[in-house]
């Protein structure tokens, strides 16, 4: 089951009244649909499935957005004991669009769930919300259905990907390489730049970008060496970290083609780089596998007085 892709069950984390009490009368209700917004968060991020079904009416349906339809609180409490099974749950914040009073005991909400994996992802999925009004004043779900298109822009995808920025270190034979990887300050990007120094031979820099591709749901990035070679590499997410398949061109013209893996340590200090398969105009070259660790911050130059 996805469970990127979890329904709403409701559908309101903040609202702002412009009018006062007594020109809205819909301003208690709004506060009370707020209330149970609250709750629904607070019990999706404790994964509590029997907090989260009891917002609901009992005979209340979850229309997910494969259109499968669950039907009553134990579906829906079966439902959400699996999705939040894993030891590494997902955290959910809400975003509403509108509420519509159809009666005075009848609401329709509109809005956006986001869904933010462990590793960073972030997908955004719009819903809509059907509440009633019981008779001691509290709201609880009758319907949500969640449509299936992921809303989350690239900006919100990169945050998968924060654990790069900053500098790094390769260290290697006697060659070091110096990388760099900061937010692109022109667009959705994260942006890198390396410098390989090697013992009696001039630096060579090369320079990275990684996006997000809307039409493969995955990252893609480019990378152009000083020489005039370039590549691409687009990126599947693995349990361990990443994985690229790459293809370019060298600066003589020659085709080449490899798969690179990134599996970043707990701490977020070091990475683990290996790369496989790799083909230089058809000619194997050998597997590699290399430690790369995070630089500290440059120190500020101190203060002079003037």
């Amino acid at each position: 089951m996805n469970t990127t892709m979890l329904p709403l069950a409701l559908a309101l984390l903040t609202l702002t009244a412009a009018r006062s009490q007594q020109e809205d009368p819909n301003n208690k209700n709004l506060e009370a649909l707020a209330s149970n917004a609250a709750a629904f968060v607070a019990a999706y991020n404790k994964a509590d499935p029997v907090a989260l079904a009891k917002l609901f009416l009992p005979e209340g349906e979850l229309v997910l957005a494969t259109g499968e339809v669950l039907a009553g609180r134990d579906e829906i409490r079966d439902f959400y004991t699996e999705a939040l099974a894993d030891e590494n749950k997902p955290q959910a914040a809400l975003e509403a669009s509108s509420v519509r009073f159809v009666t005075p005991a009848l609401a329709i909400e509109d809005g956006t769930l986001h869904v933010t994996q462990p590793s960073g992802e972030v997908t955004s999925h719009n819903y809509t919300a059907v509440q009633v009004k019981q008779e001691n004043g509290t709201w609880l779900t009758a319907s949500i259905r969640d449509e299936i298109e992921d809303r989350a822009p690239a900006s919100d995808k990169l945050r998968a990907l924060k654990w790069v920025i900053g500098d790094w270190l390769i260290e290697k034979d006697g060659t070091r390489t110096f990388l760099s990887f900061k937010w692109s300050d022109d667009g959705p990007y994260i942006d890198g730049k390396a410098l390989t120094e090697q013992p009696g031979e001039d630096a060579t820099a090369a320079t990275y970008r990684i996006g997000w591709n809307n039409q493969r749901k995955g990252f893609v990035s480019w990378g152009f060496d000083a020489l005039g070679g370039y590549n691409k590499s687009e990126w599947t997410a693995t349990d361990d970290g990443w994985l690229l398949r790459t293809t370019g061109v060298t600066a003589d013209g020659e085709i080449s083609q490899a798969t690179q893996c990134f599996a970043p340590d707990p701490s977020q200090q070091s990475f683990t780089w290996s790369r496989r398969d790799q083909t230089i105009d058809d000619e194997v070259q050998p597997d590699q596998t290399i430690r790369v660790v995070k630089r500290p911050p440059t120190p500020a130059a101190p203060a002079t007085d003037r």
